[in-house]
């Protein structure tokens, strides 16, 4: 994908952050970022930068700054279909483009977030497929494949991902027989992966012992709340759950925040959103994610909304949600702001 000066503009909101317009020229031409190719489009020569040269014009104009500290963030509700992977994909391509380096470990089985960051192929017969995902967590914890081999690139130098594979089944059956099985993920796999600035895990709705392991590894939880009455009914057993688990397992989570979904213009949508605002209060990202069909073609072409139609309302969303999530995470690093909420 290739990016005009406009279009970077726009994706990182320069214009509403610096007075020039030749902001973005002025600091290639002080080589603060990288050097754009020239293209030529009618009678006219254009700049032109590809999205491997994101990240790096994301350290010098980016929205988001770098963590002190390791960010490991679990997204977890036990509600379906309420964007719980988009939020994940979203949030993880968004860091990525402001430089922060982002992996991401899929623990679903239904592999939703690697079919959103793996290469899309075209299939036309049994011919044509060719699986680069292989190899997962199954493989790296059971010593069976080097942990560079399991880790994914993306279009985006700055992210990574760890594939689902079907082994998960077979990892998390082998995680229920094993000692400080909670643990085994914190004590096994992060301690490798200290190169990452953040680390999400995009977890299964199904509770199971992957999802205990994220959970502990975690600091920090986001759970996506759909603005529509299941998720609504839902809420409260899915809160109690949670909080009973992290104090059964004295776990010091360092924020856990709700972010309401699909958000529509109905009455009832709107009083529920209300709803969650008045009675979890500090809990909740304050700008929910309406529903639209913006996030649908973004997710079918496997970019997050911002790139997708950085004017669009949906992105705006999506702007105003993660740098309020940010802040909360990088804000509350040393701070455990869940209580008993």
């Amino acid at each position: 994908m290739n990016w005009t000066s406009t279009a970077i503009s726009k994706l990182f909101r320069i214009n509403d952050r610096y007075k020039s317009r030749q902001t973005l020229l002025n600091a290639e031409s002080r080589k603060e970022i990288p050097e754009a190719r020239r293209e030529k489009r009618g009678n006219t020569e254009v700049r032109v930068w590809s999205t491997n040269q994101l990240p790096e014009i994301g350290k010098k104009f980016g929205f988001l700054t770098p963590p002190k500290e390791q960010l490991i963030i679990s997204t977890y509700t036990s509600k379906g279909g309420i964007l719980k992977t988009s939020i994940s994909h979203n949030i993880s391509r968004v860091f990525a483009l402001n430089n922060i380096k982002t992996l991401v470990i899929g623990l679903d089985i239904q592999l939703s977030i690697t079919e959103s960051l793996q290469p899309s192929q075209t299939i036309d017969s049994l011919d044509d497929y060719t699986s680069d995902n292989s190899f997962g967590l199954y493989h790296y914890l059971k010593n069976e494949i080097p942990l560079d081999k399991v880790i994914k690139k993306t279009d985006i130098p700055t992210l990574d991902y760890i594939p689902e594979t079907p082994e998960l089944n077979a990892l998390e059956k082998l995680l229920r027989h094993t000692t400080r099985k909670e643990y085994f993920l914190l004590d096994n796999l992060i301690p490798h992966l200290n190169t990452y600035d953040v680390i999400i895990f995009d977890n299964s709705p199904s509770w199971n012992c992957l999802i205990e392991n994220a959970l502990t590894a975690s600091n920090h939880i986001i759970s996506p709340i759909g603005c529509e009455i299941g998720s609504y009914r839902a809420l409260m057993q899915h809160l109690e759950f949670i909080d009973s688990f992290k104090k059964a397992m004295k776990l010091n989570w360092q924020s856990k925040l709700l972010i309401p979904t699909l958000l529509e213009k109905t009455k009832i949508s709107q009083q529920i959103y209300g709803s969650y605002l008045n009675e979890y209060g500090d809990l909740v990202v304050p700008t929910p994610i309406r529903r639209s069909v913006k996030g649908h073609e973004a997710s079918v072409l496997g970019i997050s909304v911002i790139e997708h139609d950085s004017s669009s309302p949906l992105a705006s969303d999506y702007y105003d949600m993660i740098t309020s999530l940010w802040s909360n995470m990088t804000k509350l690093e040393l701070q455990d702001v869940s209580g008993g909420n």
